[in-house]
This record gives C-alpha cells, sequence and structure tokens, in this order.
C-alpha cells in the first residue's frame, strides 16, 4: 500500500514526512510525496504557471533525498498537481492506505477553523487523514480512539484496534457520556476492538465533559488518536463535524481521522 504525503518543504509538512517514513519502516508501505501547485482558481498566468511547477519539482527532489537521507531502503515516489491543494491531495490518496499533512494549528480557538487545510483534507478525503502536528512524540503511550452513538464511529474503532495491535500499545476508547439508561458506546467499541484483535489490551474512559475537549487533551499523551467522521448523505457531501474541527485545530500529537465509509484496508499491513 501507500502513504500519501502532502510535501512543500515546510517545517508542519517535515512532521508529516517524518511520521510517514517511521509509518512506512513498520509497514512495508511505500511513499508517494504530492507536490500541488496552486492555480489562483485559474487565474495565475502560463508562464507565472511554469515557474510555479518547475519551482514545485525541485522541492519534490528535496523532499525525496531526505525520505532517503533517513530511509534509503524505502520506495518513494513524486506526484505533481496543480489545482486546489486540498482537492488534489485528495484525489492523489483516492487509493492509497492514508494521506499524510503536517499542521502548525495547535492554539485553541474553539472551532474557528475555516482557514485551516488540513480539516478541509479532512473533511473531503476518501482514506484515512492523519494530521501531525510540529511537536514532540516522545514519552507517548496508548492508541486512543474516541467513540460516538450508532455505527459512524465503527470504521475508525477498527482502524485503531489494528494500530495499537501494530504499535504494541494499548487501545484507549474514549466517550463522552450521555444517557446510563442507554448501552454505552464504548462497551460497543471494545466488543468491535475484540473482533479484530483479541490479544489486544482495552481500557475504556467515559466522561462528562464535552467530546473535542477530551480528545484535544487525549492527543497530548496518546501515541495516536483516531476519530471517525460520518459517511456521506445523499448528495455525496462528507461532513467533518464540530468535534472532529476543534481537534484537528487543538490537536497536540498526530491524529487520524477516518471516513465512516473507508474500507479498513488501509490498516491491513498489521
Amino acid at each position: 500500500m501507500t502513504i500519501v504525503v502532502g510535501a512543500d518543504g515546510s517545517v508542519a509538512s517535515r512532521a508529516a514526512l517524518t511520521w510517514a517514513i517511521d509509518r512506512a519502516r513498520r509497514t512495508g508501505d511505500d511513499l508517494l510525496l504530492a507536490t500541488v501547485v496552486d492555480d489562483g482558481w485559474g487565474t495565475v498566468g502560463g508562464s507565472a504557471l511554469a515557474e510555479l511547477k518547475g519551482a514545485a519539482e525541485r522541492g519534490s527532489q528535496r523532499e525525496v533525498e531526505f525520505v532517503r537521507g533517513l530511509a534509503p531502503d524505502l520506495e518513494v515516489s513524486t506526484h505533481l498537481a496543480v489545482g486546489s491543494p486540498m482537492l488534489a491531495l485528495a484525489e492523489a490518496a483516492r487509493d492509497a492506505a492514508l494521506v499524510a499533512v503536517g499542521t502548525h494549528k495547535v492554539g485553541y480557538f474553539h472551532g474557528h477553523a475555516l482557514g485551516s487545510r488540513s480539516l478541509q483534507l479532512a473533511a473531503v478525503s476518501t482514506t484515512p487523514t492523519v494530521v501531525v502536528p510540529v511537536t514532540s512524540w516522545r514519552g507517548r503511550s496508548g492508541v486512543a480512539v474516541g467513540v460516538s452513538e450508532g455505527t459512524d464511529s465503527d470504521e475508525a474503532v477498527r482502524f485503531a484496534a489494528r494500530e495499537a495491535k501494530r504499535l504494541g500499545e494499548p487501545l484507549v476508547i474514549v466517550h463522552s457520556d450521555g444517557d446510563e439508561d442507554r448501552p454505552a458506546p464504548a462497551e460497543r467499541a471494545a466488543s468491535l476492538a475484540a473482533a479484530v484483535h483479541p490479544d489486544v489490551s482495552i481500557e475504556q474512559r467515559s466522561t462528562a465533559d464535552p467530546a473535542s475537549g477530551t480528545l484535544i487533551g487525549v492527543s497530548r499523551r496518546a501515541v495516536l488518536t483516531v476519530t471517525g467522521r460520518r459517511g456521506a448523505d445523499g448528495r455525496g457531501f462528507l461532513p467533518l463535524g464540530r468535534t472532529n474541527s476543534d481537534l484537528l485545530m487543538n490537536l497536540a500529537g498526530p491524529v487520524v481521522v477516518v471516513p465512516a465509509a473507508a474500507a479498513t484496508a488501509a490498516s491491513s499491513a498489521a
């Protein structure tokens, strides 16, 4: 399988690329470094666009050299597209295992997220989307997954169970508690996870606090925080949701958003 990484040479992009290199080493996946030239809604002139494409190609080769310096045995290729960056990146990752991007968005803005490109990608991608902040990954433990009522988080739970198994970490199931008279979603999620990998250590945590704040706090300590995204409605719209929006704007560790319609093949290398 392939991990697609949004690569532009920035500090944030390098954070995502370093994360992807580490994962690819463990899984045997290859890397596709995707660089998108933003054409400004078609307003960039021909000569300027050619110059931008040339600079992007040179930048892509520098990123390939960065990968080979850290992991010379990894299979790495490049992809150059022109258009809307996040739409082009989502298209490049349509058949991939994962798509990864970096972010500087680690301040607490209470959902004021319209300017964050990582949110745009997570909202339109049909592939699990990994958003990696520029922060330390040391001293972390556990793969955490946020669960909700219904089936929207089922694929996220299965994905998280495979990641926990692959990483040798406990699976931490997190639920913002609601009505005690209803079956706890955390218990249902634990059953789903156990069906994927019966030998994974599972912890359940319920809280009355808002889901977004809880997951933001969890992301400060977890190796990976996984969350689900609702499936498409009849018009093909893929809503991200307030909880995911707040989480991606304020994350303190790598977060994966798994669409409800995404196949579990993304973690099948475990």
